[in-house]
């Protein structure tokens, strides 16, 4: 029961969006016209992409194994990719592309029609008055293309400054200020406009951190991918490859900074050390002048090899010792190993010094004097040759980044995708109208729409679902207002079903002897007077006198206003047979008449009841029209006078609740013989399945060929 429901449900709401066809190609329409302007609307954004590999397995060449050590580094990709997005690296691309200052295309009918132009600025500097004058504010500097290589500067307040060449920098007195500007080229059809503005370097290179997208193409292997997108190809080329390049330089630069450090520091002791040489050399020469030529003996001279190899020693490991002092702190283990070995060697040195005590005084100063000669010789000839290998090592340094594939100019725009854009339009444009169907669909069918479930919940049966029927307008008497289908087209599907609703009637009460039928409905819209007006007809058609009553006082929709009719026999005692109209083949109306002051006093009255007793007595079935039940009290005070009721409820639109009420309020008036139609019905899986509106909607028609009903 719940999944019929269901399918009944989509099956009404698949109908519903079949008859509104319209609506959906009119929003789709719509969606499509949106999606191709704002196609057009939005600017090519070409990507680009440059490649680096990282060599993370690489030294640095070096001359000395003393010193290889220090220059080796390896960068893992995580770390070289934040150092790609440093602004270390992006603000001097800022600078040198001169990406702080932008010319923006004026016009949306030429960005529409994709003809905005382009100029590329090698300097704007505005006035500093311009940033700080607060009147100036949401006015621009405007550059106007005069031809293919002159354009005409316009301040903020629309006075012309100057009209330049591309290429060449003017600057001009504006107040106490200046304002400075060259163009280095424009690509832009005469009259086309530019706006002008600077930007600072660091906001421009904090955009470019958020713009550019770098990562490793796969899980250590160590390949950088950097890719950035902008409205110009050449111009993301460019951007791309100063990044790379610069990088690149500051990598190179990172790892020779150790090297460049320590030649400073070696290139600064030089000259210490050349003053010490010279002196140890003249004191040396000095003293054989004066003493003459002395001979050392083979253990003096073995002596003096070995105090000044470890003298020399000892120098190198204090070098060592001040050069990484700079690096690590007294007890890092590299430090206290050099202690430790300046330890060893001043033992060694002690021993040895204590030898050359034995030897003669003269032996002894000579010894001393060329040992100082011997140490400070090789001291600086270790120094000149580690000064000569770190210049070296910082000439040939390389890095360990390389470019593997620069960003070449792509041709071909990679976004936006316009079918895409102009389908997403009609999509939503389609999706819109649909849910706008739905939204309408849920509003007009919040009530109960299966007759079975009225009846369960009410007690009371449901003679006749009526479905809606679209009227021609070819039909005969279709503007007027007491227009019966029945007549004009007898073989629409709900003719039928008001067929199906006379037969039913004519076994409860007809046969039974009643008389007098009245029509009322829960709510205005339901179709009552449809249904009482095609009802009253079918039953003329069986050679029967009926009259159609319209006790509708209040808002008739079927009487003329100068039509004699109920309150004119009530009110100026005019005769029924002055105020019936005669509408052929056995139907007649009576009109509401005059406009009556208290139409609610008048149906309940006994003049109203003496005239339904006369209409009984002249025909053969009287058909009464009544009011709403849910505005007024009316088809109550009617309902007494009757012999059957019929309620006309709008299918899906009532909940069971006020349809029990109105049911209620009938048989609290004594009318015990109460039916129901469902009017307007539509796809509800019980009913044939054929749209339809009387002044309602629109739909299909049905046919039974040339059969004729009577």
């Amino acid at each position: 029961m719940f999944m019929s429901a269901k399918a009944g449900d989509s099956f009404d709401l698949l109908d519903s969006i079949l008859r509104h066809w319209k609506l959906v190609v009119f929003f789709s329409i719509i969606g499509l016209f949106v999606g191709v302007v704002v196609s057009r609307y939005v600017r090519d954004s070409f990507e680009n992409k440059t490649m680096l590999q990282l060599d993370t397995k690489s030294k640095s060449s070096k001359a000395v194994s003393d010193f290889g050590d220090l220059f080796d580094a390896k960068s893992p990709a995580v770390a070289e990719i934040h150092l790609i997005k440093s602004l270390s690296v992006l603000m001097p691309v800022v600078e040198q592309l001169h990406l702080n200052y932008t010319a923006e295309p004026q016009g949306i009918v030429d960005r529409l029609m994709r003809r905005e132009g382009r100029m590329d600025l090698d300097l704007f500097e505005p006035p500093k008055m311009d940033r700080e004058d607060k009147s100036l504010k949401g006015k621009k500097w405007i550059a106007v293309v005069q031809s293919q290589d002159t354009y005409e500067l316009f301040s903020p307040m629309g006075q012309s400054l100057v009209v330049g060449k591309i290429g060449e920098t003017y600057r001009i007195p504006m107040g106490a200020d200046t304002v400075a500007i060259c163009v280095k080229a424009i690509y832009a059809a005469p009259g086309q406009s530019f706006s002008l503005s600077k930007s600072s370097v660091l906001n421009v290179a904090e955009g470019l951190q958020s713009a550019i997208n770098a990562y490793e193409k796969e899980k250590n292997s160590n390949i950088l991918e950097v890719s950035f997108s902008g409205r110009y190809p050449d111009r993301v080329a460019n951007v791309l490859n100063a990044i790379a390049q610069a990088y690149v330089r500051q990598n190179v630069e990172m790892r020779s900074a150790e090297a460049e450090k320590s030649l400073e520091f070696l290139e600064e002791q030089l000259p210490s050390i050349k003053a010490k040489l010279d002196s140890s050399e003249r004191l040396l020469t000095n003293y054989r002048n004066k003493m003459g030529t002395i001979d050392l003996g083979a253990e003096a001279q073995g002596t003096l090899k070995r105090q000044v190899d470890l003298k020399a020693q000892l120098l190198m490991l204090q070098q060592e010792y001040q050069e990484k002092a700079r690096l690590f702190k007294e007890d890092h283990p590299a430090m206290q190993a050099i202690l430790q070995q300046q330890q060893r060697l001043g033992k060694e040195i002690a021993m040895e010094e204590g030898k050359t005590k034995k030897l003669p005084t003269t032996q002894q100063d000579v010894l001393k004097l060329q040992q100082d000669v011997e140490i400070n010789n090789q001291l600086y000839t270790s120094v000149l040759n580690n000064i000569q290998q770190l210049r070296v090592v910082r000439a040939s340094e390389i890095g360990n980044v390389r470019i593997v594939d620069p960003a070449y100019v792509r041709e071909k725009p990679s976004k936006p995708n316009r079918k895409k854009i102009m389908l997403a339009g009609f999509g939503g444009g389609f999706a819109f109208s649909v849910i706008l169907i739905y939204l309408l669909h849920t509003m007009r069918n919040r009530g109960v729409g299966s007759s079975s479930e009225i009846e369960r919940e009410t007690g009371v049966s449901v003679y006749a679902k009526i479905p809606k029927t679209q009227i021609s307008r070819k039909l005969p008497g279709v503007s007027d207002k007491r227009f019966i289908l029945a007549k004009a087209d007898p073989e629409d599907i709900a003719v039928e079903k008001v067929r199906t609703l006379r037969t039913a009637l004519e076994f409860s009460f007809l046969d039974e002897g009643g008389r007098v039928l009245m029509v009322t409905g829960v709510a205005p819209g339901a179709g009552k007077s449809f249904v009482s007006l095609n009802l009253s007809y079918l039953f003329a058609k069986q050679n029967k006198r009926v009259v159609f009553v319209d006790a509708d006082l209040r808002k008739s929709r079927l009487s003329h206003s100068r039509e004699k009719g109920i309150s004119d026999i009530l009110i100026n005692n005019s005769k029924l047979e002055d105020c019936v109209i005669d509408m052929g083949e056995g139907m007649y109306f009576l009109p509401k008449g005059s406009r009556a002051p208290n139409p609610g006093e008048m149906v309940s009255s006994k003049a109203f009841a003496d005239l339904i007793d006369e209409c009984k007595a002249k025909y053969d079935v009287v058909v009464i029209d009544t009011p709403p039940n849910s505005l007024v009290s009316d088809a109550q005070a009617v309902a007494k006078l009757v012999d059957f009721g019929l309620v006309v409820i709008e299918y899906k639109k009532h909940s069971l609740e006020v349809i029990q009420e109105t049911i209620d309020q009938l048989n609290i008036a004594k009318l015990k013989k109460v039916a129901i139609a469902l009017n307007q019905c539509v796809n509800d899986g019980s009913s044939y399945g054929y749209g339809y509106g009387y002044g309602y909607g629109y739909g299909y028609r049905y046919r039974y060929g040339d059969k004729k009903k009577s």
